[in-house]
């Protein structure tokens, strides 16, 4: 039998420059995934790599104060329109989800062109996207350009906050939609604390929660290797293939 092909999208966190080096995090994946799905070759399971497209935008005061002010209506119900020296710790972590939701410099059709060349050019059956990676997944995959063409694809979201309601409600179009993709698992940790220990709640027949509660303080229990690697993530997602 055919093995899957695999699309990694990592989160925030300055994952491009440790992938292959110093916390070697991607051949940790790539080596799971492997034995999990039991693929021979390396070049099976590819990484998207997009820290580059973030280092253009420097969020600022201003931002932070707009996140956390739509977010925080949001969570009441209530929406507003938006007008459309810094340290390697705020670059590459808050920064990059408020750049991201609030689309500086048209960062989300730079980062959607970027995926489709991916899919198109290696064909994955699979996509897992970590945290940051799942929002950027999610909205690429309800955009009217996409709603044909991905019917093969399964995706697996891990860390995601696209069950938070005040950040789904402020910017990424309130409840959930259903993908015009084969398969969508999310897997939940409902102690994840970067705005990601909600369920996403969504009753389409192609969306299945996969509940993977684990401990991991170093990361705020919200390590991408600990979500695909859990039980029940191999259980019930890795074990479908």
């Amino acid at each position: 039998m055919e093995r899957p092909k695999i699309l990694c999208i990592h989160g925030i966190g300055g994952k491009d420059e440790s992938m292959w080096k110093k916390e070697k995090w991607a051949v940790q994946w790539r080596e799971t995934l492997k034995d999990h799905l039991r693929i021979a070759k390396d070049e099976d399971i590819i990484f998207m790599e997009f820290d580059s497209y973030f280092s253009k935008s420097r969020a600022n005061v201003g931002d932070y104060v707009r996140f956390f002010t739509d977010a925080f209506f949001a969570s009441f119900g209530i929406t507003k329109s938006r007008e459309g020296g810094i340290t390697y710790l705020k670059d590459n972590y808050p920064d990059m989800v408020i750049e991201y939701l609030q689309d500086h410099n048209n960062i989300k059709r730079q980062l959607w062109a970027s995926l489709r060349e991916l899919i198109l050019k290696h064909k994955p059956q699979i996509i897992y996207a970590h945290s940051l990676g799942s929002m950027l997944a999610y909205d690429f995959f309800k955009q009217q350009e996409n709603s044909v063409g991905f019917e093969d694809i399964t995706l697996v979201t891990a860390g995601s906050q696209l069950g938070n309601n005040a950040i789904m409600r402020a910017y990424l179009g309130g409840s959930i939609v259903q993908l015009p993709i084969k398969k969508w698992y999310n897997l939940n940790n409902n102690i994840d604390l970067v705005f990601a220990c909600r369920d996403i709640i969504a009753k389409h027949p192609n969306f299945k929660q996969v509940e993977t509660f684990f401990f991991e303080a170093e990361t705020a229990n919200h390590n991408g290797w600990e979500y695909l690697n859990h039980k029940s993530a191999i259980a019930e997602v890795w074990k479908s293939f």
